[in-house]
């Protein structure tokens, strides 16, 4: 005899999605109302991190084949989760910003589905900092986040990108060799981060200025009777 979850569960629809950083397809099922707990509790905290991490476990739970989400470059993640709600409790949702012309609030009515990935031409995840010296760059995720906001309590908050780049940083190639960062100790990355010049660091900041994320522009009309545009590019812009 089924039990009553069994009979819910043999009516879940389930749905296919790409990975914007693969291409791969992926199948989901909406999330359900236990993991609906587990986002509220979380969005209370107010701690985006905290919210963060809750949205990696959710992806986990309701996408088939993704058994460690906190691996996945953060856009993924944000795509997964957006495409996740709109399926899972309405495909509209109406944030609330203040117009940047007029100081006035404005509030829009968009659709989640319209959200796109913004994949900039100029990017490249490989960065030559000398003629023979190429880093080869990995996207920030869950698990490298997390990890450099702790490391950020136990030293001061203007290392955090400093942090961040070692963490991000996939392979070092020169004439003779190419290095495996994972190989070497954190500090022996870090050190390699603190030795480069401002020029070499400013390019790797641009790796992660240019680096694709959540892209939606709306139109709207202001109390002015003028026609402007928001272009919304975080998580949070949505869910305002």
């Amino acid at each position: 005899m089924n039990t009553l979850s069994d009979i819910l569960k043999s009516s879940i629809p389930t749905y296919e999605l790409q990975l914007p950083s693969t291409g791969k397809t992926v199948s989901f099922r909406p999330f359900l109302v236990k993991e609906e707990k587990v986002l509220l509790i979380a969005q209370q905290s107010d701690d985006y991190d905290e919210i963060l991490r809750a949205i990696k476990n959710i992806i986990e739970s309701c996408f088939e084949n993704i058994k460690n989400a906190g691996d996945l470059p953060l856009f993924d993640i944000e795509y997964l989760f957006i495409n996740l709600r709109a399926k899972s409790v309405g495909e509209t949702v109406s944030p609330l910003f203040v117009c940047p012309h007029t100081g006035e609030n404005i509030k829009l009515d968009i659709n989640l589905l319209d959200v796109t990935i913004d994949n900039k031409k100029e990017h490249d995840n490989k960065i030559k900092i000398k003629d023979d010296i190429i880093l080869t760059m990995k996207y920030p995720s869950v698990n490298i986040v997390s990890a450099s906001e702790e490391d950020e309590e136990r030293t001061s908050g203007s290392d955090y990108f400093y942090d961040l780049a070692s963490k991000c940083i996939e392979k070092i190639e020169t004439k003779e060799e190419i290095i495996d960062v994972s190989s070497v100790s954190k500090k022996e990355v870090s050190d390699f981060v603190d030795n480069l010049s401002n020029g070499q660091f400013e390019k790797i900041m641009t790796f992660f200025s240019t680096s694709p994320k959540l892209h939606l522009k709306v139109e709207y009309k202001t109390s002015d009777g003028e026609k402007r545009e928001v272009t919304f590019s975080n998580l949070t812009d949505f869910f305002v």
